[in-house]
């Protein structure tokens, strides 16, 4: 995971065939994972100032489905439409720029991802997991050891910018479930209890539409 290396290049490494390599990984990520086995997110919790209840949410932009536990922005031509969804389109964008960024400090550290990860789908959701894991892990150590919130890295290193294989898009579809929550987080992003200060003047001086 931290190498980022081939299994041909860990398999002459350490002397076994990459078949039983590809075994001891899914194996040892299995062991690793830290996430309980009732799924990946925790059950729904009121929104804060709230009464209102509402899942755990992935952040997505237009290539993914609305649905219950995935956000997706609304179309330009409503959001041009109806300024409460021109701000929750920033809101959800102010987002997913915060997980871009977390991937690539993540991508710091494990460089297995910053190339195309040849595993099944089901052992590549485990080294995701685990990553994330281990990633906190030695966050908050890094943390108790030096006093920073950040690691230090060579600002002269080049980034690797051909890691993320873009998605086709898939919109147009969503169910009710879907729609309702993204109603309910619009509706809490433009109230006194959700909003930020600076979401007005964001939106009124950039075109996030």
């Amino acid at each position: 995971m931290a190498t980022g290396e081939s299994f041909r290049s860990l398999a002459f490494a350490f002397r076994i065939s990459q078949s039983y390599l590809t075994r001891i990984i899914r194996m040892v990520l299995q062991s690793l994972n830290l996430i309980n086995k009732g799924g990946y997110f925790p059950p729904p919790s009121k929104i804060p100032n709230s009464d209102i209840s509402l899942p755990y949410v992935h952040v997505g932009d237009e290539a993914f489905r609305l649905e219950s536990n995935m956000m997706r922005p609304y179309t330009r031509v409503e959001s041009r439409k109806d300024y409460e969804k021109t701000v929750f389109n920033y809101r959800l964008s102010r987002a997913r720029r915060t997980m871009e960024n977390s991937f690539g400090l993540l991508s710091q550290i494990f460089r297995v991802f910053y190339t195309p990860i040849s595993l099944k789908t089901e052992t590549v959701d485990y080294l995701v997991l685990t990553a994330c894991c281990l990633h906190n892990l030695l966050r908050d150590r890094y943390l108790e050891n030096s006093g920073k919130h950040y690691y230090d890295y060579d600002s002269n290193e080049p980034q690797n910018t051909n890691n993320m294989i873009p998605l086709a898009r898939v919109g147009g579809y969503g169910n009710f479930e879907g729609f309702f929550v993204r109603d309910e987080l619009k509706k809490f992003f433009n109230s006194p209890e959700g909003a930020v200060q600076w979401q007005n003047y964001q939106v009124k001086r950039t075109d996030i539409t």
